[in-house]
């Protein structure tokens, strides 16, 4: 029954998993939208109506790509998954607001952008976890000093 009551370890683990998968599909959506091109990425965003589209799609790749490589790492990881959930609440609001939460059409629906949302609050809340930089420097085990 111990296995109903999980440990502080387990804890961080469980959160590091979640930390690391959410992270890199954030990285590989990033990444795609890179090798796409802004250009692209641009054409996409202006055909969606939204203003500004040469900033969004800017502030979209490298947003997607810096925050998923920083959740990845466990580095920033509570400011990185912040600001994560406002890029995808933001997303969200250009892109779904109005609309039905379920739909039978393909792609990204208004269900997952809120998931992501969640997801990226939740690191806010929750930090890195386990097996992350934030730990390895911050964790307050670092070299001691002489005379300490």
């Amino acid at each position: 029954m111990k296995f109903l009551l999980p440990s502080q370890t387990s804890s961080a683990r469980g959160i590091a998993f979640l930390r690391i998968v959410f992270g890199g599909l954030v990285l590989l959506h990033g990444i795609q939208k890179v090798l796409a091109g802004q250009p692209a990425l641009q054409a996409t965003i202006t055909a969606m109506g939204v203003e500004k589209a040469d900033m969004v799609s800017w502030l979209v790749l490298w947003g997607e790509t810096g925050l998923g490589a920083l959740l990845v790492l466990g580095a920033l990881s509570r400011v990185a998954g912040f600001l994560a959930a406002l890029m995808y609440a933001g997303i969200w609001f250009v892109t779904e607001a109005g609309k039905p939460l379920l739909s039978d059409r393909p792609g990204i629906n208004a269900e997952l952008l809120i998931l992501y949302v969640a997801l990226a609050l939740s690191f806010s809340f929750l930090g890195s976890g386990a097996m992350s930089l934030d730990r390895k420097l911050f964790s307050g085990k670092g070299p001691r000093k002489a005379g300490r």
